[in-house]
């Protein structure tokens, strides 16, 4: 009975544990260079920006680049990596010569996120590179979640 409780305790940290969660910041400050490695939370809208680009740069998880816009046809957006996969907060991979329509993205339930429309909350980890002569600032999210 106490080794019971002690693993149902145990599993229930483990669980805990798993739910990604971060900081919730608005658009505009999620760039800022002191949230460089932090984990946020940032609202939006998903984009595709005209192509979709995947890649696992330094042998980690395989990554398809999209934006999140704060609004739809907003300027103001910042680049988000989405993980590919066929599970919840991953992009189906995409065959060469693509459709739009072939672009599937799914949030923490598992369900189709419709790009350029639905708003959605991105959780991930940021990685902040400030700008320096002519070259502009980069900022991008590794996404974790995706919700709705």
């Amino acid at each position: 009975m106490k080794m019971r409780i002690f693993l149902i305790v145990v599993l229930a940290v483990i669980i805990a544990g798993c739910a990604v969660k971060g900081e919730s910041v608005e658009m505009s400050k999620a760039c800022d260079a002191g949230n460089d490695g932090k984990t946020l939370e940032v609202k939006g809208v998903l984009a595709d920006d005209g192509s979709v680009f995947c890649s696992n740069i330094g042998g980690g998880r395989l990554n398809c680049g999209f934006v999140l816009l704060e609004s739809p046809g907003s300027d103001k957006k910042m680049r988000v990596d989405i993980e590919e996969g066929t599970g919840a907060d991953t992009v189906s991979k995409l065959e060469s010569g693509y459709k739009k329509e072939d672009i599937k993205v799914r949030d923490d339930a598992g369900n189709q996120i419709a790009l350029n429309k639905d708003v959605v909350r991105a959780t991930g980890k940021m990685s902040i590179v400030p700008a320096f002569k002519e070259n502009p600032q980069v900022c991008t999210m590794e996404v974790y979640k995706l919700e709705r």
